[in-house]
């Protein structure tokens, strides 16, 4: 049997690029090569387009992408054009596919903007390339923490209690808004970015003295910002969820410990022992050791969760767990961190498997896509030129 041509797209220009080089090293060395030739596809910070097997040694990128534009000479510049590849001309124009890229599977592997927020998958609507993950919307929807909250507040599920307000809203009335916020919310407060993850641009308050530094910190990332009211000394349980239309898994839970809250810089740049970086300060447990009843509803809202945003793919949907057993949904990422996989591995799925199952699901998407009606044709326009020419 062929194999398919999967095109792991990954880094972007995204303040969680480093994490999406991550998630590719780590989904390319458990691709099963056997079934899949894996293609890799690296967005620069500068959204230049590279396509080379040079990729697959993250080793070097230090050593390579040193920001200096002729650094992009030594590698293939390629691009997926929008619209399908089998509608290629040939003759004299056959030259110019030459810097197209040729797959049969596209796999997002970008964490945050340009590549988890819809975007991307809008380019590979357009291309009428199968992808992994969810659709257009979802993507969307999963990638606004506020767009995500009102969702899941209509559909009945647990969040705590928020508000958004636009950047322009929160430099032309600032005072104002720092008024709204402390009217209504208690401390301790979170104000984070409406579109950013990895704890970019996020901010705990714990006083009405941080508030307004928070509130300019969150809009140097985003249009938008979400503002959080805390839950007192929770504790952090993490569920992934995987699935379709067909089928849908929960993973087992974890819980996430932490020396206090930890932002991007102290997750993932700040030195610690041996090197390992201020992810040394976060442990976990895996199975979360709460009451199985708990585990289970907190698996059951995830899958809900899920469905209620028309997820496909595979995701991770975290909680917040208060002291008297409430749980609250803090948000579910369409495109988590090394794909969750630690969770999966623990719930009988190798990442291997993982990868296969997800790329089932594209797959599949596909295929019922593919099975709607989508046109009638032009009878619609010969109707509208019939009417005018009795006119």
């Amino acid at each position: 049997m062929e194999k398919k041509r999967v095109g792991l797209i990954f880094g972007g220009v995204s303040a969680e690029h480093e994490i999406s080089i991550i998630t590719f090293d780590q989904a390319y060395k458990n691709l099963d090569k056997d079934k899949y030739e894996a293609v890799p596809i690296y967005i620069t910070l500068e959204g230049d387009w590279i396509c080379d097997d040079r990729l697959k040694d993250v080793t070097r990128y230090k050593e390579i992408f040193t920001g200096d534009k002729s650094s992009l000479k030594k590698f293939n510049r390629r691009f997926i054009p929008p619209y399908p590849l089998r509608h290629e001309s040939g003759g004299f124009l056959q030259k110019l596919s030459d810097t197209k890229i040729e797959i049969d599977i596209a796999f997002p592997l970008i964490h945050g903007t340009g590549g988890e927020d819809g975007s991307l998958q809008g380019l590979l609507e357009l291309a009428d390339i199968p992808y992994v993950g969810s659709n257009v919307t979802a993507s969307a929807v999963g990638m606004d923490k506020v767009l995500q909250k009102h969702i899941l507040k209509s559909a009945g599920l647990p969040v705590v209690k928020f508000a958004g307000f636009l950047k322009a809203e929160i430099e032309t009335r600032h005072d104002a808004v720092v008024k709204e916020i402390l009217g209504n919310f208690r401390f301790p407060l979170f104000v984070k970015p409406a579109s950013c993850g990895s704890s970019v641009g996020v901010s705990k308050v714990d006083s009405r003295d941080f508030l307004a530094v928070a509130l300019d910190e969150a809009c140097r990332y985003d249009r938008k910002v979400i503002v959080e009211e805390g839950v007192v000394e929770p504790r952090e349980i993490n569920c992934a969820v995987m699935g379709d239309d067909d089928e849908i898994h929960a993973s087992i839970c974890e819980e996430v410990f932490s020396k206090g809250f930890l932002d991007y810089k102290q997750k993932y740049l700040a030195g610690g022992k041996k090197g390992r970086g201020g992810m040394a300060n976060v442990a976990r447990a895996i199975p979360a050791d709460i009451p199985v009843e708990t585990a289970a509803k907190i698996q059951e809202t995830a899958k809900k969760v899920f469905r209620a945003l028309d997820c496909t793919g595979a995701a991770r949907v975290d909680f917040l767990l208060s002291k008297d057993g409430n749980i609250y949904i803090t948000e579910l990422n369409s495109i988590p961190g090394s794909l969750s996989f630690y969770l999966w591995e623990k719930s009988g799925f190798p990442f291997p498997q993982l990868l296969d199952k997800v790329i089932g699901y594209a797959q599949g998407a596909y295929r019922r896509k593919k099975m709607l009606r989508r046109t009638s044709g032009f009878n619609a326009v010969q109707g509208y030129l019939s009417e005018k020419k009795e006119e």
